[in-house]
C-alpha cells in the first residue's frame, strides 16, 4: 500500500493534471472553483476528476459532480468506494460531506479550509459555518 508521500504526490498530480484544467473551463463559464478527484487506493491513479457545475444545477458542487460521474462508470470496471481515496480541493460543505459518506468513501482529504475559501478566494460560506450569518 502506498505511503503518505506517494499519496500526497498523487493528490497534487490529480489536482494539477485533472482538476485544474476542468475547473479553469467551468470558472470561465461562471462556476466556482471547487473540484474533486477519486483515486484508486492501490495504484493512486485517478479514477475520475470533476469540478463544480453549478450552471447545470446548484447541487453539482465539485464533490457531488465527481461522485455522480464515478457511479456512471460501469460497476464491473469501477473500483469499490472502500478501495478509493476521495480528494476535494476545498473542505466539503455539509451537502458534499454527506454525499462522500453516504457513497461509502471512508478515506478523504481536502486542501483548503472553509476559512481559506472565504479569505483567499472570496467565496462566502453558508451560515451554519459562522454563527448564523453570511460572512
Amino acid at each position: 500500500m502506498p505511503g503518505a508521500q506517494e499519496l500526497a504526490t498523487a493528490i497534487l498530480n490529480a489536482t494539477e493534471n485533472s482538476i485544474v484544467p476542468l475547473t479553469a473551463k467551468q470558472v470561465s463559464q461562471g462556476s466556482k472553483l471547487f473540484g474533486a478527484a477519486i483515486l484508486d487506493r492501490a495504484t493512486l491513479s485517478t479514477v475520475i476528476a470533476e469540478t463544480n457545475n453549478e450552471r447545470e444545477s446548484p447541487l453539482l458542487h465539485g464533490e457531488i459532480n465527481c461522485i455522480q460521474q464515478f457511479f456512471k462508470i460501469p460497476k464491473e470496471t469501477r473500483p469499490e468506494t472502500k478501495d478509493c481515496v476521495f480528494f476535494a480541493t476545498h473542505e466539503p460543505c455539509s451537502l458534499c460531506l454527506s454525499g462522500i459518506t453516504w457513497s461509502g468513501f471512508n478515506e478523504f482529504y481536502y486542501m483548503f479550509t472553509y476559512e481559506d475559501s472565504r479569505d483567499l478566494f472570496g467565496i462566502p460560506c453558508k451560515s451554519w459555518l459562522w454563527g448564523g450569518r453570511w460572512r
